[in-house]
């Protein structure tokens, strides 16, 4: 099998976190539209930043053996380079993953209003606790005749 051929097969995985990457930050957007939580966009765009670069690298290193062959370089030269390059890329993107599932989870919880009333308005009486009698105006309020 030829290179390309390998380093094709190898990258699949690659391009499909892309496509989950693409739609995770399209409904990421659209969440945040509608006050969702805007860690989740960042955390997407940084998935795709590492994933993008990841296949990219994949692509480079492809020549590595022209590399060696121009004399100018090593074989531990290029192991180097190798792990300078792709251990860093894989971390990043582990921990870009790691942010998704972060937001998702904080994103995830419900916001809780202290009072759903309109504001300026009492809030209503418990249950099980009796309210004022019918027919007497609440204290602090200015009583009506009646009509």
């Amino acid at each position: 099998m030829t290179p390309l051929a390998l380093t094709t097969i190898e990258i699949i995985p690659r391009v499909l976190l892309l496509v989950v990457g693409v739609l995770g930050l399209i409904f990421a957007i659209k969440a945040r539209a509608r006050g969702g939580s805007g860690l989740l966009v960042g955390a997407f765009a940084v998935m795709l930043l590492t994933t993008a670069a990841a296949i990219a690298w994949q692509f480079v290193s492809l020549d590595a053996a022209s590399w060696i062959s121009s004399g100018n370089l090593s074989a531990s030269d290029i192991s180097l380079i190798f792990m300078a390059v792709a251990v860093p890329l894989d971390v990043a993107t582990a921990i870009s993953w790691l942010l998704v599932a972060l937001a998702a989870v904080k994103g995830g919880r419900a916001r809780q209003a202290p009072y759903p009333g309109p504001a300026g308005h009492p809030m209503a009486g418990q249950p099980g606790f009796a309210g004022p009698p019918a027919g007497y105006a609440q204290p602090g309020y200015p009583q009506q005749p009646p009509s």
